[in-house]
């Protein structure tokens, strides 16, 4: 079953991925109009590629890091902006001192105009993580939250009505490591970003 589980993970046509342990984070800011990066120097890297996409299928490089000036463990940062609302993929190619390359697996960040907006804090979350919607608009239909591992096991289920403006999410019955979470209206994901505990 683990087998299966991973391969159905990492397997996109004609490109082999390999779990990174990079602990991609993106979160976005609605009032800069910009996508947060953050992932950590695991170490033993060459460089780090940070790649985008609009569709999962077609990437296109953003940045270069040289990580041989960088200490292990240290977190690297990059800021987006965002143009336009939509679903921005992005991903992380890591070449090793060898020549060889990996992928992470791809991470999707939802952005809209600031009048349909969550905002989620503390990143990285301790014990409570706060969602905050921040839109002009009422929301039509009941809030899910969904709250899962990169490897796709559900944490929580939790519903809210339309009119929630603030979710409180006890998270401290979690353990360390990256989490995705996200919002579902009407059986559409209206939001996803990932958060580190």
């Amino acid at each position: 079953m683990k087998i299966l589980l991973a391969i159905i993970l990492v397997a996109v046509p004609g490109i082999l991925f390999a779990q990174i342990n990079s602990h991609l984070t993106a979160v976005f800011d609605p009032k800069k109009k910009i996508i947060r990066l953050r992932w950590e120097n695991t170490g033993g890297v060459h460089s780090y590629v940070l790649q985008k996409s609009d569709d999962n299928i077609e990437w296109k490089d953003i940045a270069r890091i040289e990580a041989t000036v960088l200490t292990k463990n240290a977190y690297i940062s990059y800021n987006d902006e965002a143009e336009g609302g939509g679903k921005n993929y992005y991903r992380l190619k890591t070449y090793r001192s060898a020549g060889s390359f990996e992928f992470s697996n791809s991470l999707m960040v939802i952005t809209g105009d600031p009048g349909f907006s969550w905002i989620m804090y503390p990143v990285p979350v301790t014990d409570v993580l706060n969602l905050q919607y921040n839109g002009t608009e009422n929301i039509q239909g009941v809030i899910g939250v969904i709250i899962q591992s990169i490897a796709g096991k559900v944490y929580a289920r939790l519903r809210h009505a339309s009119n929630t403006r603030l979710i409180q999410i006890p998270v401290g019955n979690l353990g360390r490591g990256t989490y995705d979470i996200r919002i579902i209206i009407d059986e559409e994901v209206v939001w996803n970003q990932r958060f580190i505990k």
